[in-house]
């Protein structure tokens, strides 16, 4: 039988990645759902050299990841190296198909269809800044952002 775990996270850029962290520094079983072989494709496929703005004016940080500014390469071995360094448990090639169940019980089909279970499940699937929308039954939920 396959584990079960507290959380799976959606998505490994820098909100599923500190998301996967918090969850591996209070010593929950957890998965990191990346759907490439690589942490944060938005960042990954910007040319390399780029100066990228990690840390956001607006919002202040809850992590204990590295979000600062700085060189595409540079942003990107931080993040690796923390999720290393944190015990962050992650799959790559790991594309989401569907999700189904409910609070405490959800299965994460892939598209390998491979089945991934977990109690809760953190979606952190936005991009550049423009999250990705849901189209489905549950979108409209006041804990959906």
């Amino acid at each position: 039988m396959s584990e079960i775990y507290k959380v799976a996270v959606i998505g490994s850029g820098p909100a599923g990645l500190s998301a996967a962290a918090h969850a591996a520094k209070k010593g929950l079983s957890h998965i990191l759902l990346e759907k490439t072989d690589h942490l944060s494709d938005t960042i990954f496929r910007y040319q390399k050299g780029k100066h990228v703005m990690a840390t956001p004016s607006a919002l202040v940080l809850r992590s204990d990841c590295q979000f600062d500014a700085g060189k595409r390469e540079y942003v990107l071995d931080t993040w690796n190296d923390d999720a290393r360094k944190r015990g962050v448990n992650v799959r790559f090639r790991a594309e989401v198909k569907s999700i189904d169940g409910k609070k405490g019980a959800f299965r994460i089909t892939l598209a390998n269809n491979d089945v991934v279970e977990a109690e809760t499940v953190v979606l952190a699937i936005g991009t550049q800044g423009n999250p990705n929308r849901m189209t489905c039954e549950g979108a409209a939920l006041p804990h959906e952002q």
